[in-house]
């Protein structure tokens, strides 16, 4: 039995998220996991960024952002600190079976699942996955979410429910793989729980170290033929994009943050 894990992020060496999963199922599952794919960086040339800034639009919210940026902290700046207790690797986990495509729909990733023949592909932070590969599987391909699905899917998931104030939406979710975007089966999902004084970063933190324990659980009786799924409704909750994520929402989330803090027992 095998497993194959697919991760995104902004380089070949992923992000912190990314590698503490890796790092996570290579403990539980040690050199069942066959491979982890990541990515190259796509390289535009300066022609290719400005067509790519006129097409996504969005000016005067892109103004607010930089000058917002200038002035603020990212995010999840400090979310290495939330996942592992002492030094964070710098490098996905895995030594040569770490592997960099051009795309992981790209025909270079199809040719190297062909010849890693999973029983399982794990999917965390990557673009939509297209049937092509999701097929590769012998038994399934699962994704991991963070966010509460159906309730809340798409982008920043742990970040709108702070903007909307249901700290009771706070949560994660391991799903079959689909083409709808966090619409597939259900076959876990598992609540954050807010503490006084988290920020973002620590809240995030929290939903990546939940998820990936519900994640490998999930994984393990898909190999032991035991994974039991559940439909959900779509209608109950809402997809989220980046353009919803203005500077604006970000600040009320700051604020509702320090109203929690102020509140929580």
């Amino acid at each position: 039995m095998s497993i194959v894990i697919m991760v995104g992020g902004t380089s070949t060496d992923a992000n912190p998220e990314h590698r503490y999963l890796v790092q996570q199922f290579i403990e539980h599952f040690g050199d069942r996991v066959t491979g982890i794919i990541t990515t190259n960086p796509v390289r535009y040339s300066v022609k290719q960024k400005i067509q790519r800034q006129i097409k996504r639009g969005q000016y005067i919210e892109r103004i607010r952002r930089l000058l917002y940026n200038r002035q603020a902290e990212a995010p999840l700046a400090n979310l290495e600190k939330h996942l592992f207790p002492a030094d964070a690797p710098t490098t996905v986990p895995g030594g040569s079976r770490v592997h960099a495509v051009s795309g992981h729909n790209a025909p270079d990733c199809i040719d190297l699942l062909k010849k890693l023949a999973p029983d399982v592909i794990v999917v965390y932070g990557t673009a939509i996955i297209r049937e092509q590969v999701v097929e590769q599987a012998r038994l399934i391909t699962l994704n991991m979410h963070t966010g509460l699905s159906p309730w809340y899917r798409g982008d920043s998931t742990l970040f709108w429910p702070v903007y909307y104030n249901q700290v009771d939406k706070l949560g994660v979710t391991v799903h079959e793989l689909t083409p709808t975007v966090d619409g597939g089966d259900i076959a876990y999902t598992g609540l954050v729980e807010y503490s006084r004084g988290d920020d973002e970063a620590a809240i995030f933190g929290k939903g990546v170290r939940t998820g990936t324990e519900l994640y490998i659980n999930a994984v393990q009786q898909a190999l032991d033929g035991t994974l039991t799924l559940h439909p959900q409704d779509l209608n109950l909750g809402r997809e989220f994009r980046w353009i919803h994520r203005t500077v604006a929402a970000e600040k009320k989330v700051i604020e509702t943050l320090k109203d929690w803090a102020k509140t929580a027992s």
